[in-house]
């Protein structure tokens, strides 16, 4: 076939593409939000995204009549408004918890994860794609149906709608607001125990990423390290679950202060009554402990404001603990920074209130860094879900590393206790979840435990 009829013969085929109202349709709906109807086919979770689909539609008809420059400023905005209104849904954080991730994201490893490499690749391809389309093809624009694209964008908010609305998008930061305060310290009898200062240790460790399973077999699967024989003739162990609202900080500021004020009213000057600076004042040393960086989030200034007198991060750790895991929040293993903990309680010469954030199982984790016991290569194992499965190996592995300790420092009141459920991308993961709850476990010595010589 020649090749002028060749030509003709693939324009006339593909001549359904330069009608004006689908072109139209394509560039405010289809184009804009590529990403999102790929995560409604492929099982990805997202939240609903209303605001920025008919930004979206409305953009594309403005592009019709505005100046390029004017087109420009309207898509990028649509678009940052979109990427900062679904992250803050998605990780359970305010707008402004964002902008100090972003400048602070020099500490992350993004690219260390294939899913983050493909999403930022789509994205700009997709920024790009907008723009040449919204500044190139105003003409054929122009000669659309506008109302016939915004009835099409309103089906597909609809649509978007009912499959993306989840109870698990309802726990973020904003809306915590007239909710009552509740906190696994308070209601586990832990932060009572610390208070009277009965010669004991007090450790406090908040999980990252340690939800609660919605199925009580799993939940029994991730807590059967505590049926230990042993560690139960040593420890009274009590479980249970308490609501979470908001992002890891959020957690320790509820742990840590019975508050659901934000860290930010420290580094104002509130006066917020907090467990570490209670504990100073009953003699005992306060220390903490979080294995990434000390300027993220800014924990190396409100830390010390929360009442903590010795503080160690990663960089603290270099002599002591030689492996690395996660994926984008790299740091030193869990596991290992246990047996640092544990060294720190028994050299200590009077009780200590230590408390620990940890790390690796932030979101997304490294595949196959815990240890394999639940068959998770072959549809997730017990738990049926992959990621989920290396997860609760990890916190297996973290469970029978405090079990060990335990065992090797004097008795110590210990309260564990995830700062939120896992921020999966995946439905399917989301799902195994109770939304808004996450899972604690109370270590109480038994009576005839011996107790730390020096504070009485």
């Amino acid at each position: 076939m020649p090749a002028a009829t060749l030509a003709r013969a693939t324009a006339q085929r593909l001549g359904w593409l330069s009608n004006p109202t689908f072109f139209l349709c394509l560039t405010g709906i289809v184009l804009p939000n590529a990403l999102s109807l790929v995560a409604l086919i492929g099982g990805i979770g997202a939240p609903p995204r209303p605001a920025a689909i008919i930004g979206y539609a409305t953009v594309a008809i403005v592009a019709r009549i505005a100046s390029v420059p004017v087109t420009i400023a309207l898509y990028l905005g649509t678009a940052i408004y979109d990427a900062i209104s679904t992250i803050a849904l998605l990780f359970n954080l305010a707008p402004s918890e964002i902008a100090v991730a972003l400048h602070l994201s020099a500490e992350l490893k993004l690219f260390s994860s294939p899913f983050y490499v493909a999403l930022t690749l789509a994205l700009a391809l997709l920024v790009g794609a907008n723009i040449m389309v919204l500044t190139r093809k105003r003409d054929l624009l122009r000669r659309g149906n506008p109302a016939v694209m915004m009835g099409f964008a309103m089906a597909f908010l609809v649509a978007d709608f009912v499959s993306n609305t989840s109870p698990h998008y309802q726990f973020g930061t904003l809306y915590s607001a007239g909710k009552p305060m509740e906190s696994a310290g308070a209601e586990s009898g832990f932060r009572q125990a610390a208070l009277t200062g009965n010669g004991r240790h007090v450790l406090l460790v908040v999980v990252e990423a340690l939800g609660h399973f919605a199925d009580p077999a799993k939940q029994a699967i991730l807590l059967r390290p505590f049926s230990d024989h042993d560690l139960n003739k040593r420890y009274s162990v009590t479980t249970g679950t308490t609501t979470y609202y908001g992002s890891t900080t959020a957690a320790e500021m509820r742990e840590l202060c019975n508050t659901r004020e934000p860290y930010e009213a420290l580094l104002e000057g509130k006066d917020i009554v907090c467990l570490p600076e209670q504990m100073a004042e009953r003699g005992y040393p306060t220390m903490s402990m979080h294995n990434f960086s000390s300027a993220f989030f800014g924990r190396n200034q409100w830390y010390p404001k929360l009442g903590f007198e010795t503080r160690f991060f990663a960089s603290d750790l270099k002599g002591s603990v030689h492996r690395l895991c996660g994926g984008p929040f790299r740091g030193p293993c869990d596991v290992d920074v246990v047996p640092f903990i544990g060294q720190k309680l028994r050299d200590a010469r009077k009780p200590t209130f230590f408390y620990w954030m940890t790390l690796s199982t932030h979101v997304p984790i490294a595949p196959h860094e815990g240890t394999p016991r639940l068959d998770c290569e072959h549809g997730g194992g017990a738990i049926g879900h992959v990621e989920v499965c290396y997860m609760t190996e990890m916190y297996i592995d973290l469970w029978e590393s405090i079990i060990r300790m335990t065992a090797e420092i004097p008795a110590t009141e210990i309260l564990l206790v995830g700062d939120h459920a896992p921020p999966l991308w995946s439905k399917a993961g989301r799902q195994l979840f109770t939304p808004g709850q996450v899972t604690w476990v109370r270590l109480t010595p038994r009576a005839k435990a011996p107790q730390v010589s020096g504070l009485r």
